[in-house]
């Protein structure tokens, strides 16, 4: 069986998660402490006890779910689970895939998400919308003939469910298209980045001197992004993919459509949450996709795969 590897995104955190695969694994408090001692700050106490207003702070969410992910894929090959032909990362979800397959090191991807995430805050004030039950093609006819400048097609994560980002006046304005145009429903998101659109070109100007100051090897395997839904392995082109993905969209409904075609028998999630899992079930429901984010369903993962 052939599998693939997706890592999820910035809004997959909970308050409490991972908590008993650290007290299983002792490399899940290693990383931890690393990624705290590097940031001066006690990540691992704001991931048990929050509080919420901290765990959704996108300067601290960042480094934490690189942290989370990163330990379930250090958890997972613990446990001998199998190599996947492909890797993904949803979103922010890029760079614990480029970890896991050995092109950023660990070290130096807790700093950059970090200064990822400041320059995200330092962005204009915005917002992000999710729409839901309108097909891509519709809703992107209502966005190209509403002439709006300030919001932009964020994430295209599976049938019925697209993300829409920018200024407030902008998402407001083309929400009420859309509701007008056949959405079923158009649902704000908690958050006050306007993460994926127009609004983050600038920082990514800024943000672009901190990607070039790491270094970036070939991964081990092969990485499918989200801006072009291809596969880089060189420091320049992964480097110039990252600095996009900040104003571009994750257009995760491809990626998981790459990867299917390239003969995956079986997605897996590795992290907190499985949000992922839910939008590759709506992109196709005839592969099989598992989540792994506590003991019970690494040990379920592990069975269906000894099984096949």
């Amino acid at each position: 069986m052939s599998i693939g590897i997706l890592f999820p995104g910035q809004g997959s955190q909970s308050i409490g998660m991972l908590k008993d695969l650290k007290s299983s694994y002792s490399i899940v408090s290693d990383i931890f402490e690393e990624a705290s001692d590097l940031l001066s700050c006690d990540l691992w106490k704001i991931t048990k006890n929050g509080p919420d207003s901290k765990i959704n702070d996108t300067e601290f969410t960042q480094p934490i779910m690189l942290c989370s992910a990163y330990s379930v894929w250090k958890v997972w090959n613990y446990e001998g689970g199998e190599i996947p032909i492909f890797m993904a990362g949803h979103s922010f979800g890029e760079y614990t895939a480029l970890c896991a397959a050995e092109s950023l090191k660990f070290k130096d991807a807790i700093k950059l998400v970090k200064r990822r995430a400041i320059c995200m805050k330092d962005s204009p004030k915005g917002k992000m919308s999710a729409v839901i039950g309108i097909s891509y093609q519709d809703l992107n006819d209502v966005y190209e003939q509403s002439g709006l400048s300030d919001v932009s097609i964020a994430n295209i994560n599976a049938p019925g469910q697209i993300v829409i980002s920018g200024s407030s006046q902008g998402v407001d304005k083309l929400s009420e298209l859309l509701a007008s145009s056949g959405a079923k429903k158009v649902v704000p998101l908690p958050v006050s980045v306007a993460a994926h659109s127009i609004l983050m070109h600038e920082q990514s100007e800024t943000y672009k001197q901190y990607v070039n100051s790491v270094n970036f090897l070939k991964p081990n395997v092969p990485i499918v992004n989200n801006v072009d839904v291809k596969i880089q392995d060189t420091d320049a082109r992964i480097k110039d993919a990252l600095i996009r993905q900040m104003y571009s969209p994750v257009r995760w409904v491809e990626t998981i459509e790459f990867i299917e075609q390239q003969g995956v028998d079986l997605l897996l999630e590795l992290g907190p949450g499985k949000v992922l899992t839910s939008f590759n079930k709506r992109i196709d429901n005839s592969i099989k996709s598992l989540s792994v984010s506590d003991c019970n369903s690494l040990e379920m993962a592990l069975e269906t795969l000894s099984s096949i």
